[in-house]
Order: structure tokens, then sequence, then C-alpha cells
């Protein structure tokens, strides 16, 4: 995400910042190349999967998850035409042209009734399409095969934020659940986490650091002079958010979940304080 900065942001948006990475870091957000591998093949994908990945961006998880499983054949739903033309770009340059189709537009409009998937992703934009336990619920859930798994990535705060750190992101303290408040809202929405990843700040570091690097390159050697000033300016304000607000207050994690009826989330949920203990000897 873009943090806010005292000045006009104008044309700085997240998609400003995004489309300037590079191929070093393809992720949109705090993940490594080995995070991602580790969590696709932890689905442990039976032959001939079908993945589907909503917002994916320039498409790191989709592709790689094509490269891991040379059989399978994924979609990628994206509402940015810029971002999809690149993976689109990227699948040809990898060889995965054939296996992967690209959609531009709304998640909730595409009319995939007729398709199952073995695997969907969603990485950072169940808030955005409506909240944690109605994307799993009413967007994702509705387009699983039987025994199909999610991979589901989530904000949070490591630390209450302070007034500073919630101006710079743009975001109110609400916005966001505490680490244990995510596990919440993904099983009140039917999901079972059996595998989980929580971003390391190596791992913020090397994202945020690649975003500040595309913004000095462009300021520096690809902008024209009359507006390098403000990309500069944009590209030091950015940077300073991350380094004394941002950095240790929000967090990041990206869940494997088992789908589960309803009725029986109830019964891998937590267990309400008035329920007897349960023995540990």
């Amino acid at each position: 995400m873009t943090p806010e900065t005292n000045g006009d942001s104008g044309a700085f948006t997240d998609e400003a910042v995004w489309s300037r990475l590079d191929a070093a870091h393809l992720p949109l957000g705090p993940f490594s190349d080995t995070t991602i591998d580790r969590l696709i093949r932890s689905a442990r994908l039976g032959s001939a999967p079908r993945i589907l990945d909503i917002g994916c961006g320039l498409g790191a998880w989709i592709l790689r998850a094509l490269e891991l499983h040379p059989d399978a054949h994924g979609v990628g739903i994206d509402i940015s035409r810029k971002y999809m033309d690149r993976a689109v770009s990227d699948a040809e340059r990898r060889g995965l042209g054939e296996r992967f189709v690209g959609h531009v537009g709304d998640a909730w409009d595409m009319d995939l009734s007729e398709e199952g998937f073995d695997l969907v992703i969603c990485v950072g934009l169940s808030d955005p399409l409506g909240g944690t336990e109605k994307v799993l619920r009413e967007l994702i859930r509705p387009r699983l095969r039987d025994g199909g798994l999610i991979l589901l990535g989530e904000p949070f705060w490591e630390r209450p934020p302070n007034q500073v750190a919630q101006r710079a992101l743009g975001v109110s303290a609400e916005r966001y659940p505490d680490a244990d408040g995510v596990y919440d809202r993904v099983m009140a929405g039917g999901g079972l986490p059996i595998d989980v990843h929580v971003s390391t700040i190596t791992e913020w570091d090397e994202y945020m650091w690649a975003c500040v690097r595309a913004l000095a390159e462009w300021g520096l050697d690809d902008a024209p002079h009359e507006q390098r000033a403000g990309i500069l300016r944009f590209m030091a304000d950015y940077r300073d958010a991350w380094l004394r607000e941002i950095r240790g207050t929000l967090g990041f994690t990206t869940l494997l979940l088992r789908p589960l009826p309803l009725p029986l989330s109830i019964l891998t949920g937590r267990r309400p304080d008035w329920a007897a203990k349960p023995r540990t000897r």
C-alpha cells in the first residue's frame, strides 16, 4: 500500500508505485519467493489442478503456482489493465501463456459459475472486496471444487497504531484487527487454518525498499525533468513513513484454509470462556 504524505500525492497511487517494480520483486506485498513456494506446495494439489487468483496483480502467486504444477491451469482477475497486461506478458515469457487466462474487472462480476477451482488465492484484497467473512462465504467458497483450498492474505496490527501511523496509512485503528482477530474473522467465515505464514521484518524491508528504489529510479532516471522534484519528494516521504511509523506496526499473515461446513466451524472455532477447559495431560 502507498503511505499518505504531508503533501498532495496526486498521481502517486499504489499502481504508480507497484507498476514500476521489476522482476526482482513482483509480489505486491511482504513475501519472499521462498514463502510463496512453501505455501503453494503446502496445498498439496493433485493432478491437473485449476487455480484462481483474485486480485492477481503482477501475477507473482498464480504464475509461480503454474510453474510448480506443470499440468495446472490458472485464471487471474484484477481491476488493473496495466497489471494484467504485465501478468499476461510475463506468462508468455515464462512459457505459461497457454495455461494462464487473465480477466480485467471486478471479481464479484465475473461469471465463473461453471468452473470449479482446486485452489483460490486472495492475498490482501478481502478488505476492499467487502471483508474477510463476506469474501470467504460469498466470493471464494462458491468457486471451490470439493476438496479445494484457499490461500488468504490479511493485514493486521502488530501493535496498536498511533495517530501518526494511522495518518501515514490512511486508515483508522479499527480498520484491521490484531493477529488473533484475523483468526476470529477467518473462522467466522468457515475457514479452518491448516498452515500459516506471518511476514517477517526482512520480507517487509525487502518489499518496501524495492518500492523506494523503484520510485528513486523513476525520479532520477526516467521522469521528465519537471516531474523529478515531486517524485523524489514523494519517495522520501514514502521511505520515512515506513521507517518511522509503519515498520513494526503493520503486519501481514497468509493462511492456507480448508473450507468447513458452517455447522462444523463451531467445533473448530474458539472455545467459549464458559466452556470447560480441555485436558492437556
